[in-house]
């Protein structure tokens, strides 16, 4: 173990960080996805610190495998585009740059400074950032090249006795942002960490903030929670720290009035943490949506019906069922029809638009259906057929102008009339 100094207003070294070396954290490079790591090189050859950080790192610690790979820098956004061609920088008010390698997006983002506080955009050190940071085991800074961990805030020893300690004051942490108390529920529940009495008593305290969070940031939340693979465990948490009525309003009070729907969503959700166990199975946003969703919309069966209506009334349940959360309107139809089809069921999505026919339809009456057209004749525009028979010549026997109806039969008659005989048709009309 080494120790990282600084010097204090006086001169005199002070102890700022403790320096783990890869035989103390045992944390392989083996498990670090090969584009993070070159990432962190180039950065490093163009002369910036730079360290991955956050959920990997604890992931890592605990010998899993990692989703996402977040890297920090001294590097500030307009820097880490130019370096990376294949960057973009996101954010007006908190600005980060993603770095795309294939298919796959890194986040790389600036050292925090807290001088405005936990909330505050201004770039600084790497122990503000660290101090900025919601709990301990977030606040961890891995160096791949020398394979050493880094941490500031007691973190790596947080992680071994398995409990959540926030690295900010508790009489703030949460009034900053409300969010941090879903993702310390979450990552009590997914890693098995203790939740120590005063930071449960800041969670009961606190909980009405929730209600004020942004919506995007709280379907965000959401949505990580329902492909984590412990979202059975994670629901039941946050009901029981009182934060789902905020976060899912709905699902929290058909929980506590139905012991049938509260059954149901436990059984879906373990349905859904099976899926997200298995690499090879499909967790689109869609699936993840109608495991969810399943529940409450099979707790009134006559939702269903193989109607577009039914459907679309369906969708619109399913909507206000969710709120304040908004997941993707795509996305929400879609798992709606999922549920659908698992009963068998396939409403159309676009019903035939209701309106007047073509044709005589407008004054009411019928048209027949029009035959096949030849192959190989193309069919001519309306616009062009009038003009032609407009031009088309006289044939010999067309009425005059101003000629009767009469006349005109008669005309038509003579025309057609067979030779050697008399139209049958006259003397059926008389003539």
């Amino acid at each position: 173990m080494l120790i990282r100094y600084r010097r204090s207003e006086n001169g005199k070294p002070v102890a700022k960080a403790v320096v783990y070396t890869q035989a103390e954290h045992k944390i392989e490079r083996s498990g670090i996805d090969p584009d993070a790591l070159r990432i962190v090189e180039r950065l490093r050859e163009n002369g910036h610190e730079a360290y991955i950080v956050g959920g990997a790192v604890r992931d890592l610690l605990l010998g899993r495998r990692p989703k996402d790979f977040d890297i920090v820098t001294d590097a500030q956004p307009a820097r880490i585009k130019r370096i990376f061609r294949s960057a973009r920088v996101i954010g007006r008010r908190f600005r980060l740059v993603h770095v795309y390698a294939g298919p796959k997006i890194f986040e790389v983002s600036t050292f925090r400074s807290i001088a405005n506080g936990t909330v505050g955009n201004e770039f600084g050190t790497i122990d503000e950032d660290a101090h900025r940071r919601d709990f301990s085991l977030n606040a961890l800074y891995f160096d791949p090249h020398d394979s050493t961990l880094v941490d500031y805030v007691g973190g790596f020893k947080d992680i071994a006795s398995k409990k959540i300690e926030p690295v900010i004051p508790l009489k703030t942490i949460f009034k900053e942002d409300p969010v941090r108390m879903i993702r310390c529920v979450k990552y009590a529940s997914t890693a098995g960490f203790r939740i120590p009495l005063k930071l449960r008593f800041a969670l009961k305290r606190d909980s009405e903030l929730l209600g004020g969070a942004s919506p995007s940031r709280l379907t965000e939340e959401f949505l990580k929670i329902l492909g984590s693979g412990k979202s059975e465990a994670i629901v039941e948490g946050l009901a029981r720290f009182d934060l789902l009525r905020h976060l899912a309003p709905g699902t929290a009070t058909l929980m506590g009035t139905s012991q049938a729907y509260a059954s149901a969503l436990k059984e879906a959700l373990g349905e859904l943490d099976a899926c997200a166990a298995s690499p090879s199975r499909e967790r689109g946003l869609a699936l993840l949506l109608s495991h969810y969703l399943r529940p409450f919309l099979e707790y009134r069966p006559e939702r269903f019906a193989d109607i577009p209506d039914a459907y679309r009334d369906a969708v619109h349940e399913a909507r206000l069922f969710l709120s304040p959360l908004n997941p993707p309107r795509v996305e929400l139809e879609a798992a709606v029809l999922m549920a659908f089809k698992k009963r068998g069921l396939s409403p159309s999505q676009r019903p035939r638009r209701q309106g007047p026919a073509r044709g005589g339809a407008a004054t009411g009456e019928r048209r027949e259906p029009r035959g096949p057209r030849p192959t190989g004749v193309p069919e001519q525009p309306m616009r062009e057929q009038a003009p032609r028979q407009a031009e088309r010549a006289p044939i010999q026997g067309d009425a005059a102008p101003g000629e009767s109806s009469s006349a005109k039969r008669r005309r038509r008659r003579r025309r057609h009339k067979p030779s050697g005989g008399q139209d049958p048709r006259a003397s059926a009309e008389g003539e």
